[in-house]
């Protein structure tokens, strides 16, 4: 029975996941600490397998959707590499206050800039809705540099570097709303993969949990996909930055 609530759990963790483009990892870590009562490291790892799982059916549906811009998935994709190798060490040492405390503070900063922008940029988030494609120049040299502090901090605290990519491409490489959703789904399924692999040798990760929750991601993650091309990009932004601002408040108020 607990396995099947894993299992539909799972199914809302993936449309959350895909629709956002973050992954679901703001859902499966608050739930396993908060709800389960597993330690900060277990539910880390196993939440980065999740985010796996989803990542791939998510990539799988806008791929065929075309909105990928695949050669910026590709470099940003690589440089997350690195810091999610040292991010899943560096997890180790998050304990007890600090873990809350580093959750809720960088949740509440990056709602708060999100939901901002969303408002500053409303017009122009409504138009972007039509766009396709990505901008044909874009500087990819501060991608890389931005994707390799997110591979970091996405395997630290489990939760996919879309929370900070899809603001970043957004906003600052003037990427449309829904591609950038959609590319960055396709670079956490490389960075989370990272992730995976170094947490499952550091035996962080719940196995049998984690592939029942992605199983149900798995499937959530193409729901998501579709009810993604129907909202308002400036929609998206702003109820994805709603529930990161919940749930960075719960883990802050938890540190005291």
């Amino acid at each position: 029975m607990e396995l099947l609530s894993f299992l539909i759990v799972g199914v809302g963790v993936g449309l959350l996941g895909s629709l956002l483009g973050i992954g679901g990892g703001i859902v499966i870590v608050p739930l396993l600490v908060f709800y389960c009562g597993y330690e900060p490291q277990a539910a880390i790892g196993t939440s980065v397998l999740v985010v796996l799982l989803n990542a791939i059916s998510g990539t799988l549906g806008y791929m065929r959707k075309r909105q990928v811009c695949l050669d910026a998935a590709l470099k940003f994709a690589l440089a997350t590499v690195p810091g999610a190798f040292l991010g899943s060490y560096a997890a180790e040492y998050l304990q007890g206050r600090l873990f809350y405390f580093l959750f809720g503070f960088f949740f509440i900063f990056v709602a708060y800039n999100m939901f901002t922008k969303a408002n500053k940029n409303k017009k122009a988030a409504t138009q972007d809705n039509a766009a396709t494609q990505a901008p044909e120049n874009y500087n990819w040299q501060l991608g890389v540099a931005c994707s390799v502090g997110v591979g970091f901090l996405a395997s630290i605290l489990g939760i996919g570097g879309g929370i900070i990519h899809v603001p970043f491409m957004a906003y600052v490489l003037k990427f449309p709303v829904h591609v950038a959703i959609a590319t960055s789904t396709c670079i956490l399924a490389v960075s989370s993969l990272a992730g995976v692999i170094s947490h499952g040798f550091l035996g962080h990760i719940m196995w049998l949990v984690g592939l029942c929750i992605g199983a149900g991601a798995f499937i959530g993650a193409q729901i998501g996909v579709q009810i993604a091309q129907r909202l308002q990009a400036s929609y998206l932004l702003k109820f994805s930055s709603v529930l990161v601002f919940l749930t960075g408040l719960k883990f802050l108020l938890s540190s005291f």
